[in-house]
């Protein structure tokens, strides 16, 4: 007699992340019955899906809190963090997103994802394949991060892009939300290279800082509707918004 053999059992048998293919190939099943089974433990929030017509799900049963990084990887291997968030990790700024923009190859599958997240969501941002190209051959981007598996646009790739993209402020950050202090010279550096990869003027990074102690008033700050649900009011001086340097 066949043993029966449970939900919980099969899932245990699966990694954190899988794809459905894992269910026909690993317990021999038809795409029927694999989609079946894909119903009922999503019914009871036991997996759940990354999106679209993807396929890839996360398995909440051994992971209840998924890495959706090795996720879009699996799904979309071409994908790279860019905007605000890759700014952010390479701590050139404190702005912390309420979206990870992700960059992935137009000439591969694109698929639009929404998993429920408390304090942010991924976007997924179609680049051409001369964008990637641009990018790897200029040496663009950091391998991976620590606690994923994607791929992050270097800091000044990552503003060129914003600039070429949306320009200030319209990005979700303006000048003063850089910590210029920061900057290395390998910044600088690749500052001249994307900028000349994206068709920016030719700049220095530098010439982007501004006077943060300013007493001139600034222009009313404008950011995407994701992040603030509408256009923003004037925000005072930057004097009045930041305590002098000691």
């Amino acid at each position: 007699m066949k043993r029966h053999i449970s939900s919980f059992e099969r899932l245990h048998d699966l990694p954190p992340i899988f794809h459905r293919d894992d269910l026909t190939q690993r317990f021999q099943w038809s795409d029927k019955i694999a989609s079946q089974y894909l119903y009922l433990w999503k019914k009871r929030e036991l997996v759940q899906g990354l999106g679209g017509h993807s396929n890839v799900f996360a398995n909440r049963l051994v992971a209840p809190k998924p890495n959706w990084d090795i996720a879009l990887f699996m799904a979309m291997p071409s994908a790279v963090i860019i905007g605000v968030d890759a700014i952010n990790w390479s701590h050139r700024t404190t702005q912390f997103p309420y979206r990870i923009d992700v960059a992935v190859a137009s000439n591969q599958p694109v698929f639009k994802i929404a998993p429920p997240m408390p304090k942010f969501t991924y976007v997924i941002c179609p680049r051409s394949p001369e964008w990637f190209e641009k990018v790897y051959r200029g040496n663009g981007m950091h391998d991976h991060r620590e606690d994923g598996a994607l791929s992050v646009l270097k800091f000044a790739w990552a503003l060129a892009d914003m600039l070429v993209t949306d320009g200030w402020e319209r990005c979700g950050l303006g000048p003063d939300d850089i910590e210029w202090e920061e900057v290395t010279e390998e910044d600088k550096s690749d500052w001249i290279a994307a900028s000349k990869a994206f068709g920016l003027p030719p700049t220095e990074l530098m010439d982007h800082e501004v006077d943060n102690w300013s007493p001139e008033p600034l222009p009313p700050r404008v950011y995407p509707f994701w992040k603030t649900g509408k256009k923003a009011e004037p925000t005072g001086s930057r004097q009045s918004r930041r305590k002098p340097k000691p």
